[in-house]
């Protein structure tokens, strides 16, 4: 990503465990990944700091893990996070796995950064490392209306994201936003998300105490939505996205 400050990725670390969007964000994927999480192969792609990797490892289940990053940096530290997994320094569009790898793969918060040049062809590559059957989430930001503030910053509307995996060749299964009360609310002042800057990281604070308190309960409440394949949430400033590569040619 461009202007963000040097310690990015650290003060990232830092908070991906801890903080209760962190953890509401992966009660989402859990609900949303029912019946996936039981084992196979697991690819992180964009794994940052290795947040994810390292839940995914905590259930016990998955046989193996892997992870890839843009960031070498980022790839040092969830190395320290998740060490028994096979993390790598790769873009999105030129993945070091065979075809077929992957029962799981996910991209969270990355696929509104990939440059538009890059973005098919990073979608073909999740697609690529699927085994038939297989599924794909993704995870990425939010808004009523497509729109794109730089070449390698973007906010979905949820059509565009299921038009964009379509034409990589994903049946796409669901499409729900998430994140829809908080959202609201930040609507309300005006606030959508935007382009990272050094000063506006889009990395949460650390709050405590009544926020985290309602954040959390409000994000644990869309998780027991979302548990039924059958409920999509109308707005949110984050977007989920199951998609998967079936079989047959």
């Amino acid at each position: 990503m461009k202007d963000v400050p040097g310690d990015y990725y650290r003060r990232l670390h830092d908070v991906d465990s801890r903080h209760w969007w962190h953890r509401g964000m992966r009660d989402i994927a859990r609900a949303m990944l029912a019946g996936r999480l039981e084992g196979g192969a697991l690819l992180d792609a964009g794994c940052g700091t290795g947040g994810f990797l390292a839940w995914a490892a905590s259930l016990g289940t998955f046989e193996r893990l892997c992870g890839v990053d843009i960031s070498a940096e980022a790839i040092e530290i969830a190395r320290e996070v998740v060490p028994a997994a096979d993390l790598r320094v790769s873009p999105l569009d030129r993945l070091p796995f065979g075809d077929g790898e992957f029962d799981l793969v996910v991209s969270l918060d990355v696929l509104q950064h990939v440059p538009e040049g890059a973005l098919a062809a990073s979608l073909l590559e999740l697609r690529r490392v699927l085994e038939p059957g297989g599924a794909l989430l993704v995870r990425t930001n939010g808004d009523r209306r497509a729109r794109r503030e730089r070449d390698d910053w973007r906010a979905y509307d949820a059509a565009t994201l299921a038009a964009d995996l379509r034409r990589a060749g994903l049946a796409v299964r669901r499409v729900t936003y998430a994140n829809s009360l908080l959202s609201a609310a930040a609507a309300a002042r005006g606030r959508a998300p935007h382009a990272p800057t050094t000063e506006r990281t889009g990395i949460p604070t650390q709050d405590a105490g009544l926020t985290a308190a309602v954040g959390s309960a409000l994000l644990g409440l869309e998780a027991r939505l979302l548990a039924s394949p059958r409920v999509r949430l109308p707005f949110g400033h984050t977007l989920f996205a199951l998609a998967e590569r079936e079989v047959g040619p």
